[in-house]
């Protein structure tokens, strides 16, 4: 099977300063999306959902809620007596600084790159949400002889134009020039932050972009390789978002809110895991009023929520009106609060009569 010789590398603190209000005490990829999930999830769900059961999580600093939430694999079906999930926490001697970007962190895990038995290697961002067939991008890969495929899609929705490479294909698929324009067009075709690498030209590769300083997969593995590596592009076509700001995290936990978006995230063909909860149903009050909202089960609703997104456990007293909101989980909204347009890390309690709002 093509998924037993494949294995996957994620970053889970790559791009933490793009949302660095959520990630000042946990890593992007454990930051909470959707009412009940991390950002992780995605990389995961959509790495064993094509078969691949051999995953390195490459992390820096503020994992703690990321290996709480991942344990021992399980949920993911990832505990596992060969392979499953590898935490490869920073390997330093004295005086050696922590890793400071794409190369150095792959060069880092080194060791688990070598000591892999798998032909190929995703390597995957957790910034990025989307149901991606990695079977197909593999298999795509294999039949077009690549040396590197690049996961892209056109019309991405982004912000930080600095870290999200645009690409021109050619008709055969194959990427021809790289760059990052400042001017966002909808017929731009950007990488997801998703690769597929032959493994042994990963690690000649890593090892001489080291040698020589280089910094990021796309300037100095990518962009830089053009000429001398196939380096094929694979256009996924349904919903992806890519949390580059602050804006584009809201936009998508609000694009939940649309029913088709749910139906091609969360396609049952290719389910989205995460870290069960065993907890009671959410309960209305008589009083409450709730309308076009994502609300994960634990809470307790008194008051009114409208156009929101809330994780498990919140509470919403009597009187209490939030719109707009994504509150994480075990919020407390108490009596006669009034939020519009805020994002609510966890645990946080909303005094009486608080009133609240942003744009």
């Amino acid at each position: 099977m093509i998924s037993s010789s494949v294995a996957g590398i994620v970053f889970a603190n790559a791009h933490d300063e793009t949302i660095e209000r959520l990630t000042q005490k946990r890593s992007i990829a454990s930051v909470p999306f959707g009412g009940r999930y991390r950002l992780i999830d995605f990389c995961l769900s959509n790495l064993v959902n094509a078969g691949i059961s051999n995953v390195g999580i490459i992390t820096k600093e503020k994992y703690r809620s990321l290996m709480d939430h991942l344990g021992s694999g399980m949920h993911w079906d990832l505990d596992r007596k060969s392979g499953g999930i590898r935490i490869l926490p920073p390997f330093n001697v004295s005086r050696v600084r922590l890793y400071q970007n794409h190369v150095e962190a792959l060069y880092g895990a080194m060791d688990f790159m070598t000591r892999c038995k798998e032909k190929y290697i995703v390597v995957y961002d957790a910034r990025t949400v989307a149901n991606i067939d990695i079977k197909a991008v593999v298999k795509q890969h294999i039949n077009t002889a690549a040396d590197i495929t690049v996961v892209c899609r056109k019309g991405l929705k982004i912000r930080n134009e600095d870290n999200t490479m645009a690409l021109d294909v050619n008709k055969d698929g194959r990427i021809v020039l790289t760059g990052f324009p400042k001017k966002i067009d909808a017929d731009d075709i950007r990488s997801m932050g998703v690769y597929v690498f032959n493994r042994e030209k990963l690690i000649e590769i890593v090892k001489e972009s080291y040698r020589t300083g280089g910094d990021t997969i796309n300037d100095d593995i990518i962009s830089a390789n053009l000429d001398t590596l196939k380096i094929m592009a694979y256009e996924h076509k349904n919903y992806a978002e890519i949390m580059d700001c602050p804006k584009a995290y809201r936009r998508a936990n609000f694009e939940l809110l649309d029913a088709n978006v749910r139906k091609d995230l969360f396609n049952p063909d290719r389910p989205i895991y995460t870290k069960t909860r065993d907890d009671m149903p959410t309960r209305y009050g008589v009083e409450s009023c709730v309308t076009n909202s994502l609300i994960a089960e634990g809470c307790v609703i008194e008051g009114t929520v409208k156009n929101s997104v809330l994780f498990r456990g919140v509470k919403v007293e009597k009187g209490a009106v939030v719109e707009n909101c994504i509150l994480m989980q075990g919020v407390t909204v108490s009596e006669n609060a009034q939020l519009d347009n805020v994002i609510s890390d966890k645990n946080a309690i909303i005094g009486a009569g608080i009133i609240a709002k942003g744009t």
